[in-house]
């Protein structure tokens, strides 16, 4: 037990709370949807850091909805396209946009719009081939996205003309090396047209043996290696195969060609 001169006269003051009136009632906070709709409206009227405050604000209260976090990409997008803003400064916004995105495809994977945040916050630092994967990671988790599908093209010609005016010279595509942008599909087909071009090489290989070996057994002929597969032109045979079979003597002697249509 403490005596009362112990307490201070503002400790005491703070502590006691002041009555209400009676018929009154405590102000009620805003729901995070009415927090969104004021946010929206901020956003409209181009006060962007209003709207990304009540964007916050309804984040706190409700931290699992994704439209909340689209909302607030979008408006740093926005903002870093206004007037007057250093690149330094854009490169912040876009960051912050980048995590939103992000934050908002974590919570719901099939929510177009979230990938499209995301690309547009990575075009605004010129990243357009990362934007280009990302559309195309959108269409894989929401096929045929009307949104999506209509920005991809715009993104792959935003990304020509800045390699065109950079002096980029793109490499021609290989039909078999799998990138990064290819999609789900893309990679499937190449890996399928790899096994088809293994299955080939292994059959020419086959049949290119049992070529050779007839020639040698029925008439005596050797094919050189490298013309079993080539143009007729450089087609031939060596007569006598059996003299050739001694090492020494074939590294002397020059190996007369001779063409098989003689």
């Amino acid at each position: 037990f403490l005596p009362p001169c112990y307490f201070s006269s503002s400790s005491s003051s703070s502590s006691v709370s002041t009555p209400r009136e009676p018929g009154t009632r405590r102000k009620r906070g805003l729901a995070p949807e009415e927090l969104k709709a004021k946010g929206n409206e901020a956003f409209k009227d181009q006060k962007y850091d209003q709207a990304i405050d009540f964007f916050k604000r309804a984040i706190a209260l409700d931290p699992h909805n994704h439209i909340y976090y689209s909302n607030r990409s979008a408006t740093y997008t926005a903002k870093a396209l206004g007037d007057n803003i250093t690149f330094s400064t854009v490169k912040g916004l876009a960051k912050q946009g980048i995590l939103d995105a992000k934050k908002c495809i974590s919570l719901e994977r099939t929510f177009g719009k979230g990938y499209m945040r995301w690309a547009t916050a990575l075009m605004l630092i010129f990243d357009f081939k990362a934007a280009v994967r990302v559309i195309k990671k959108g269409l894989e988790a929401v096929p045929k996205d009307p949104l999506l599908t209509k920005n991809l093209k715009k993104a792959k010609e935003k990304l020509a003309r800045w390699e065109k005016g950079l002096g980029v010279k793109r490499r021609r595509p290989s039909g078999f090396r799998i990138g990064e942008e290819d999609t789900a599909a893309e990679k499937a087909r190449k890996e399928e047209l790899k096994e088809l071009r293994r299955q080939f090489l292994e059959e020419s290989k086959l049949n290119e043996i049992s070529e050779r070996n007839r020639l040698l057994k029925a008439e005596g002929i050797i094919l050189p290696k490298s013309n079993i597969m080539g143009a007729p032109s450089q087609s031939g045979f060596q007569p006598f195969g059996d003299y050739f079979t001694h090492k020494n003597k074939r590294r002397k002697r020059r190996r007369k060609r001779i063409s098989a249509y003689d």
